[in-house]
């Protein structure tokens, strides 16, 4: 081969090389459940970008809000890509970004072809998220979130005032979602403690820690002072995860890796360096 002929075959090495390894990082993750969404198992044969971008438009059409005052039927525009730790870490960039361009690409075609409009420029955000296992798209409103969910706080409870039915909105039945109350009993050695933790299946995930403002405060030296995160998905199931302590995270005894989400059953003893917490739910 002459010195043309490999400079020729030299992007196309790159570009098989690239293929293969977004293929080998979808074909990681084809088997295992995206928890944070509550998705089911599928066979890892079937799992494709195809697939991926199928379950995006399926949350794209379910977060669709009708609102005439911004013109009409209003689709969210932030599509958030969730990798696992473990597999953002194996993905190279270059696979990365490539899925980053056809989720991009689909979700604008998408919201097109529905002919829905957006409160700003289509976008694609990439992040790694501890409680997402293996590779999921979550539409959002982004900097509107927290607005449009006010509206629909408001408008519920206008309508109950006058003894009308609620309007059904998206980011409504998240705000409408009742609490869930968690018991933690803390035990230090001999010494016992009660805390009480309030969840909103679908919310924000609370911090636990030596520092005083985490959610659940452990004020002891074998806790790190952001060690583990605690979140409710949207079926109501807790799930654990270490943020990167120094003294590790157990769940019954068990230590689980970091980055690791786990499912906790009520009852469960995690401990937290030398601390040990039983949750139970109200």
């Amino acid at each position: 081969m002459d010195k043309t002929e490999k400079k020729q075959s030299a992007p196309k090495r790159d570009e098989a090389l690239a293929e293969r390894l977004l293929r080998r990082v979808l074909d990681r993750v084809g088997a295992v459940v995206d928890r944070s969404l509550g998705r089911a198992v599928e066979p890892q044969s079937g799992f494709t970008t195809t697939r991926l971008i199928e379950r995006m438009n399926r949350l794209i059409d379910e977060r669709v809000r009708d609102d005439s005052r911004r013109g009409g039927r209003i689709a969210p525009h932030v599509m958030k890509l969730k990798i696992e730790w473990g597999t953002h870490s194996e993905a190279p960039p270059e696979a990365v970004k490539e899925l980053e361009n056809e989720v991009l690409a689909a979700a604008i075609d998408h919201i097109n072809d529905q002919r829905l409009r957006t409160l700003a420029p289509v976008e694609v955000e990439t992040l790694v998220d501890i409680f997402t296992t293996g590779i999921a798209v979550d539409p959002s409103y982004g900097a509107f979130e927290e607005e449009l969910q006010r509206e629909d706080e408001e408008r519920e409870r206008a309508a109950t005032a006058a003894g009308a039915t609620p309007p059904s909105t998206p980011l409504g039945a998240l705000a409408a979602a009742k609490n869930v109350t968690v018991h933690a009993r803390i035990n230090v050695g001999k010494e016992s403690e009660e805390s009480t933790l309030y969840f909103k299946p679908g919310g924000r995930r609370l911090s636990v820690g030596r520092a005083t403002d985490c959610d659940l405060s452990l004020p002891h030296p074998s806790v790190s002072k952001i060690h583990a995160a605690i979140l409710m998905n949207r079926e109501g199931t807790l799930l654990v995860s270490d943020t990167g302590s120094v003294n590790g995270t157990y769940i019954n005894g068990r230590r689980i890796n970091y980055g690791e989400a786990r499912q906790l059953e009520d009852g469960d003893v995690v401990g937290f360096g030398d601390v040990e917490v039983r949750f139970r739910k109200q």
